[in-house]
């Protein structure tokens, strides 16, 4: 099963210039493959009941609806057109910002929480104010607060099965954010809008584990779902439906170009630097969870060889110590 995504890439910029390389050191695949076991229970040669597979079957059918994928995503929160928006508007101000935050003591809890991150505050002076946070962070660094704050409740999301798996998903995809950042300027390219495509790309990920959890619990499962039930439809469809999702946003062509791209993505593919970079930092986000804690080392050397930013782990240690 796949989403019928037949037209993607003819919609896509035809000036793609970043060729792909995979990493000698630590290749994707094997990456990708220690991610999923670092979000779910590895279940061995288990097989999938029959009501799991008609579970599956038809949540993933569903999902290729868009009146279906409405109610099963949250709305893109308001707050993110207006930042991108601001990208346009020389005349753009905190101020606005603040106003927005004050009105809502939940997103001012998670903006002053990542505001005091050691990523985000180095010199460790407690932010208390929201106007403090203006003061210390920029607009810039505003910007980047305020965007995951608003998204972290839309991708870190509660599981009937894997108590951790948002929880790391939401923590991954910030790193990702993080990683598309410091790539992007290291490259000289645009910032923000890769900001937002690293802190968006697993949202078709989490949407169907969400869902298959939830249809799981609805059908009565006596057998606990384990990794047999949910990577496989997660490895094939996860990026398509993260395309699908940010068209449904509304989301600027770069971004939704960037998460098409990753769809087929392969060593020696061409595509756009927003894909390149989202490529390359997805890949550096895995290996900080599930390589980086062992062997730094060898971890390091995929940063060297693909030439990122060697400050990157260090930025993500920095992100743990308050997430």
């Amino acid at each position: 099963m796949s989403f019928n995504l037949s037209k993607v890439f003819s919609k896509a910029d035809p000036e793609v210039k970043w060729t792909v390389q995979d990493s000698l050191h630590i290749p994707v695949a094997v990456s990708r493959e220690a991610f999923y076991r670092y979000l779910y229970a590895k279940d061995g040669d288990q097989t999938l009941t029959v009501p799991q597979k008609l579970v599956v079957d038809v949540t993933l059918q569903s999902m290729q609806k868009k009146e279906v994928r409405e109610k099963a995503v949250p709305r893109l929160p308001y707050v993110i057109p207006r930042l991108l928006q601001s990208l346009r508007d020389p005349d753009s101000s905190a101020k606005n910002y603040v106003e927005i935050i004050d009105k809502d003591p939940v997103m001012a809890s998670s903006v002053l929480k990542l505001a005091n991150s050691a990523y985000f505050n180095p010199i460790g002076r407690r932010i208390h104010e929201i106007e403090q946070a203006v003061v210390k962070l920029g607009i810039e660094g505003l910007r980047s607060v305020l965007s995951a704050a608003v998204m972290q409740p839309i991708i870190q999301r509660d599981s009937a099965y894997f108590s951790k798996s948002g929880q790391r998903i939401w923590q991954h995809s910030l790193c990702c954010a993080v990683a598309c950042e410091l790539i992007a300027a290291h490259r000289r390219t645009e910032t923000f809008k890769v900001y937002i495509l690293g802190l968006i790309h697993d949202v078709g990920k989490i949407t169907i584990f969400s869902e298959l959890c939830k249809q799981f619990k609805l059908n009565g499962e006596t057998v606990t779902p384990g990794y047999t039930a949910f990577v496989p439809p997660l490895k094939s469809l996860s990026a398509g439906l993260s395309y699908l999702i940010a068209k449904d946003w509304g989301m600027p062509k770069e971004i939704s170009d960037a998460l098409a791209e990753q769809i087929k993505i392969a060593d020696g593919q061409e595509v756009s630097i927003f894909g390149h970079i989202l490529y390359q930092a997805n890949l550096a986000a895995e290996i900080y969870n599930t390589v980086y804690p062992r062997k730094p080392k060898k971890a390091q050397a995929v940063l060297e060889e693909l030439d990122l930013p060697i400050n990157l782990f260090e930025a993500f240690e920095e992100l743990a110590q308050e997430l």
